[in-house]
């Protein structure tokens, strides 16, 4: 695999910089069909490679945690976000997801929508996510199944980050070897009780640290 591109990352998003904050409601599906939000509940939660913060601005508005930071390496995704916080759950933290600008053991979950498929180095980022958990904390995210047929095509035929690989199950076996226990779910938000690899859309991953 090739490195990281910081560069050629910027370059793709930078064609269609957010003006105004997106809305996040439609994606609650995206939770309930396959994990329990209830996990939230009370909690301080990490999300990484936060976006344009739709997910954490849906986590806090919809599921009653104690806190969300939202962590971005480029500010202008998040800024919109950051100028119509109607969630005041929500903190806003332009970082390197390598290197968290957060104590170790600060944080109780951490969340990851496709960023995982953007980053070459997962060892080095399962460690951070590690370092930042605290005691029976949880890494909670989803990525593009790369069974699914019209996943594959876009991946090969349709513009996308020069970054994106297809992430495959045994590439998440690095939260194993950094001592997690790992759970992997097929799912598709629009179909609940689909679970085929090859027919849903996403993989969902759940990595408890002991």
């Amino acid at each position: 695999m090739k490195d990281y591109s910081k560069t050629l990352e910027k370059e793709y998003y930078s064609r269609n910089w957010p003006v105004v904050a997106l809305p996040y409601l439609h994606l609650e599906p995206y939770f309930r069909c396959w994990m329990d939000p209830a996990v939230f509940k009370g909690k301080t939660i990490l999300t990484i490679g936060a976006g344009e913060c739709t997910y954490s601005r849906l986590i806090g508005e919809r599921f009653a945690p104690r806190r969300v930071i939202a962590s971005e390496l480029f500010p202008e995704r998040m800024l919109p976000a950051v100028q119509d916080n109607s969630c005041h759950a929500v903190n806003f933290v332009v970082a390197d997801c390598y290197r968290l600008p957060l104590r170790s053991a600060s944080c109780d979950v951490v969340w990851g929508s496709l960023v995982l498929s953007q980053l070459r180095d997962l060892k080095g980022i399962v460690s951070e996510i590690y370092r930042v958990l605290r005691r029976h904390g949880l890494y909670i995210g989803f990525e593009p199944s790369p069974f699914n047929p019209g996943i594959i095509y876009r991946y090969l035929f349709r513009s996308r980050s020069r970054n994106q690989y297809l992430l495959r199950p045994s590439h998440l076996q690095v939260f194993r070897a950094q001592g997690f226990d790992l759970r992997t779910t097929f799912f598709y938000a629009k179909s609940p009780r689909l679970r085929s690899r090859v027919l849903t859309t996403c993989i969902g991953i759940q990595a408890s640290k002991p």
